[in-house]
């Protein structure tokens, strides 16, 4: 079996982070010990330079596996507006030494990283499809399974977060639905949220598996999401099959799986879900 196991961590927020839920954090991903991290942005609360370095020291205590970043609205400055127009990713690229775009290739896996901001927007991200075919340019189809991360959500749980959906989106979906991706992962609106794409996306006949993932250090969260994370297992053996479970704090500053959700891909390359909302340890 081919197993492989990505962390899934999105919108700390350094800035806004109180450390019990950084030991919390810390001390479940040592226990879980990742074959990879994958951030979705909103890194920095305010992109300022001690903000960034707070998230570096966090990733330098992580342990050996790889972190790889995205970055979100928030990593952008937003009063200094000459950083912002010049060197927008200044402070980001200082701390992650990655291109903004990039595919990760782990085994049998492929996480293509997308930069869904822009300085000339504040909060909603987007796509342009020039953008979207120029990163789909080269063919990973030796890869069993083909994930998608950016920080602006394809789907939200609440109809007030509509407007913070990925603008664009239509094309995008189509394009990913194109090139046989897997499944999307994204952040931005702090209500962890995981469907498939056929809800969303009727006229997508193939179904995606679509999540997003809520803060996981900041202490601005939403009534009833806490602090949490996703871990995503994939197991791309000849059927594969994705389970995700979401992490979620307690009062104590432990984060223990609240919810998990099982997915497998059928002859036509569509995910169905097995099994939901199960409870337990992992």
């Amino acid at each position: 079996m081919s197993l492989l196991r990505v962390a899934h961590l999105s919108d700390p927020h350094f800035g806004t982070t109180r450390i019990d839920v950084v030991n919390g954090l810390l001390n479940i991903l040592k226990e879980i010990q990742p074959d990879l991290i994958l951030l979705t942005g909103d890194i920095t609360q305010r992109a300022r330079a001690n903000q960034f370095h707070a998230a570096k020291d966090f990733i330098d205590q992580l342990g050996p596996a790889a972190v790889i970043a995205v970055p979100g609205n928030h990593d952008i400055p937003l009063v200094n507006i000459y950083a912002r127009i010049f060197h927008p990713y200044k402070g980001y690229k200082n701390i992650f030494k990655q291109k903004l775009e990039q595919n990760i290739v782990l085994k049998d896996l492929c996480i293509t990283c997308l930069n869904s901001t822009s300085p000339w927007r504040h909060i909603q991200g987007d796509f342009q499809n020039s953008y979207l075919e120029k990163q789909f340019q080269k063919n990973y189809s030796q890869c069993k399974v083909r994930i998608v991360a950016f920080h602006h959500p394809m789907d939200c749980a609440k109809h007030v977060d509509d407007k913070n959906l990925l603008k664009g989106r239509n094309n995008a979906i189509a394009l990913f639905d194109r090139h046989n991706v897997d499944m999307i992962v994204s952040g931005h609106i702090h209500d962890p949220y995981v469907s498939l794409s056929e809800a969303r996306y009727p006229h997508i006949q193939r179904k995606m598996i679509l999540s997003v993932a809520g803060t996981c250090l900041s202490s601005r969260t939403r009534a009833g999401a806490p602090n949490s994370f996703n871990m995503i297992k994939i197991n791309t053996d000849l059927i594969p099959s994705i389970t995700l479970t979401r992490f979620d704090m307690d009062l104590a500053f432990q984060f223990n799986p609240k919810e998990i959700h099982r997915f497998s891909r059928d002859s036509t390359l569509s995910w169905n879900c097995d099994s939901s909302f199960e409870r337990g340890r992992i």
